[in-house]
């Protein structure tokens, strides 16, 4: 027994010893080696930005090396919105006058001459519109005391069409089939050759079942 416990005492005695070093020897601290310094990057080395989608969907990448813009570039604006402006306020007001939805309509009561004139044109391009209000105004188109178009109807922008003039004279009548919201029957005029030359424009104010006329002589 004596044997035994005097080889436990060894034990005990060398384990202390080996604690206490160990103890010793973290006092003077650690050393980690450092990474080569002279090492360089490889030069093919990038750094990669992921796309981002902005609000109108295109791909804009960001950028590191930002550099604002120098005072020297900057536009200067030389407009103050805190100063009173100098610009002068128009003292007029601008009204258009219109023929139609006038109280006496008893002088539109009538036909209306549009005029004569002269073509070696085989053909006329006529264009009308209604130049006032545009309230549904409705025309029939004649040539000779014949019908061309039944029914037009007066817009915003042109109606165009053609028509074939006989020898001697033609009469053109433009018949009011209404007067629209507004009275009277109102509608402007053009009358081109066939290579785009105009030849008349004229304007015209009549009421539901008088015409407008217009007499060409083809030479």
């Amino acid at each position: 027994m004596r044997f035994i416990g005097l080889l436990i005492l060894i034990f005990s005695f060398t384990s202390l010893h080996k604690t206490h070093a160990q103890i010793d020897a973290s006092k003077g601290g650690f050393k980690i080696k450092a990474i080569d310094s002279t090492a360089e990057a490889p030069k093919d080395a990038q750094l990669k930005l992921s796309p981002i989608k902005g609000l109108t969907s295109k791909n804009v990448r960001p950028t590191i090396n930002f550099t604002p813009l120098s005072e020297v570039f900057k536009k200067k604006s030389g407009i103050s919105m805190t100063k009173k402006s100098n610009l002068v306020q128009p003292t007029w007001t601008i009204k258009q006058k219109f023929g139609e939805d006038q109280k006496d309509l008893s002088k539109f009561s009538k036909d209306y001459n549009l005029g004569e004139l002269t073509t070696k044109s085989k053909i006329i391009v006529i264009k009308c519109r209604d130049h006032e209000y545009v309230d549904g105004d409705r025309i029939r188109l004649m040539l000779n005391n014949i019908t061309i178009h039944p029914n037009i109807i007066l817009k915003g922008e042109f109606f165009v069409i053609d028509v074939d003039l006989v020898e001697g004279y033609n009469t053109i009548n433009f018949v009011a089939l209404n007067e629209g919201t507004s009275s009277p029957n109102t509608a402007q005029l053009k009358i081109f050759d066939e290579d785009g030359k105009l030849l008349a424009s004229n304007k015209w104010l009549i009421r539901t079942g008088y015409k407008a006329s217009l007499s060409i002589y083809k030479e």
